[in-house]
Parts: structure tokens; sequence; C-alpha cells
């Protein structure tokens, strides 16, 4: 589902109360569109960000394994200093990171089914990190950490290069588990 960035009938889930931890590629074209969308989801200082080139698959790929350790260590803390509620992932499509870390199978076109395809591959990883960061919060309260601290929202977004963004869900189409 498209979300407009400051039409809020059009973003499909309820406003974040606290603040966030935003994960996002390092893609430069897409900066400003980051931050105009958190603007519109009233994210203005309310957010750390972090930066890795793939997003999702950036901190899940084996390739650079500690790039994972550095994404917990750092959600714990914000989680901590400040106390983040909430976790965005922006994808986006046109990844270079996807095609580096996945290679040439990450090659879509801009057809209908091309762009079916490259949004499902972004799901997958997505929602695969979003399951990660739950089961991190299910084990830091079972260490016997506060159960409000650690319930996390985790919502996964992909960004087109116009800075259109589709809300990433596991009813779509094309969503395996």
């Amino acid at each position: 589902m498209e979300v407009h960035r400051r039409t809020p009938e059009r973003r499909p889930y309820p406003p974040a109360r606290y603040n966030a931890l935003l994960l996002s590629c390092m893609d430069l074209r897409l900066i400003d569109d980051i931050v105009d969308f958190m603007e519109g989801d009233n994210m203005s200082n309310r957010y750390d960000q972090l930066v890795f080139a793939g997003a999702a698959l950036g901190v899940m790929q084996p390739k650079h394994a500690a790039w994972r350790d550095v994404f917990f260590q750092h959600l714990d803390i914000a989680v901590q200093l400040h106390g983040i509620r909430d976790v965005y992932i922006i994808e986006h499509r046109n990844c270079g990171a996807y095609a580096h870390f996945l290679g040439p199978s990450f090659q879509y076109d801009d057809t209908p089914a091309g762009q079916i395809a490259e949004e499902d591959e972004h799901r997958k990883h997505a929602m695969s990190l979003a399951a990660a960061i739950e089961e991190h919060c299910a084990r830091r309260c079972d260490e016997g950490g506060d159960r409000d601290l650690w319930s996390i929202r985790v919502r996964c977004f992909l960004m087109d290069l116009r800075g259109s963004v589709r809300l990433l869900t596991t009813e779509e189409p094309g969503y395996e588990a």
C-alpha cells in the first residue's frame, strides 16, 4: 500500500508515540526523501538513524557479519537511552548494495513483473530483520528486561527513486514466510 508523506489517511498504521530507530540504505539519491518521509510521520528530532549499505540485507548478510552485531548493539543503547519503541526499516528500489550482495540475480527491470519481484526480495529481507528484532527483544525480556521497554514495533517500507513509499506487509501477494 502506498504511503503519502503528509496525508494521515494514507498512513495505514498508527503513528509512533515514542522515539524510533530508523534503518536505511546509504544511497545518496534518497537522503532528502527519507528525511521528508520521517517528518511526514511526525518524527522530526525523534529518531536515531543507522545507515547500512542494503538496509535490512546489509544487516543480515554474512559477508560483513559484524554489521549485524553493530545494529543490535545500537538497538540496545537506543532503547535504553532514547526510549525507542518503533523501528522503521526503509528499503529502496534499484539498490546497488542488493546487487552487490546478491549478484546478478538481483537485476530487475521496470516492468510490472520486475517491480513485483524486486519488492518481494526487499520484503523478504526486511521481514527477516523484523523477525530477528522481535527475537532479540524477546531475549532481552527473558533476561529480565522490562517488557514495556522491549515491546518494539517494526515497520518495513519500500521507497522508489522519486521518494514514494510503500508499506511492506506480510499480507501482500508474493510474500512467503
